[in-house]
């Protein structure tokens, strides 16, 4: 059972196959050839949601699964990978709640991008969700934090993404992009043979001297409009100081 990172239609090097048939890059019936992969939108791959009743059967989802029958769920591949999720991490998150209120808005804010105690009664009661007026004081609402993935191959972070250290890569993120670093995604297999996964799997709050690849995206929360000019602020004697004062 395996599972596709990408669906859709891919066009693989048309140059060189079309050059075959006629140097003009067209077939016999006039139109470019197109090479397709038949993935998860044909039908031929398509992901499927099931209950596993022991966790132990974690390892029966995955033929290049290599764990260990008897490593716990939280240690295995498809746990690491986002294929595979445990019911008692709800238990865990009530009890992280019960003695911290402000656990569930933040998970809360980081999966569904935040929603008030009002609009959970009237979904609970199942009125649904209704368009109405849009006003300034609603899209204020907008503005805030989101989730996002910063890859380190180009953009500007890409200074770090050769051979440069998760540490190094926390402190510019914060102070030149107002960013925070939450973890990497990172590919499970680092060579670039043809048999390498194209699986990545999660590293939450790595080391400060964690070595960072090119290939490796950082799980940030950044601001909700990426185009602000980000000011940090500098303490002057213990009282935060902006630019303009």
């Amino acid at each position: 059972m395996t599972f596709d990172d990408t669906i859709g239609v891919l066009t693989q090097d048309e140059t060189a196959v079309t050059k075959q048939f006629d140097p003009d890059g067209l077939n016999c019936a006039g139109g470019p050839i197109v090479l397709q992969r038949r993935g998860s939108v044909y039908g031929a791959n398509v992901p499927m949601i099931t209950e596993l009743v022991n966790d132990s059967n974690v390892q029966f989802l995955d033929q290049d699964d290599d764990d260990d029958p008897d490593t716990e769920l939280y240690l295995t591949q498809p746990f690491a990978c986002g294929t595979a999720f445990a019911v008692s991490v709800l238990d865990s998150l009530m009890s992280t709640t019960y003695f911290n209120q402000n656990a569930l808005t933040l998970i809360r804010s980081l999966i569904t991008g935040g929603a008030t105690p009002e609009l959970e009664l009237i979904l609970a009661e199942g009125a649904g969700l209704r368009g109405g007026y849009s006003t300034d004081e609603s899209l204020a609402n907008r503005d805030r934090c989101r989730v996002g993935q910063i890859s380190l191959y180009d953009g500007p972070l890409a200074q770090f993404g050769e051979a440069g250290k998760y540490g190094d890569l926390f402190v510019s993120a914060l102070k030149s992009y107002g960013m925070l670093c939450i973890g990497l995604y990172r590919f499970r297999d680092r060579s670039s043979s043809c048999d390498a996964s194209s699986k990545r799997y999660v590293i939450t709050n790595p080391p400060d001297d964690f070595s960072l690849m090119p290939t490796d995206q950082v799980f940030v929360l950044m601001q909700f409009d990426p185009g602000l000019e980000y000011k940090p602020t500098s303490r002057n004697g213990g009282r935060a100081k902006d630019d303009n004062s």
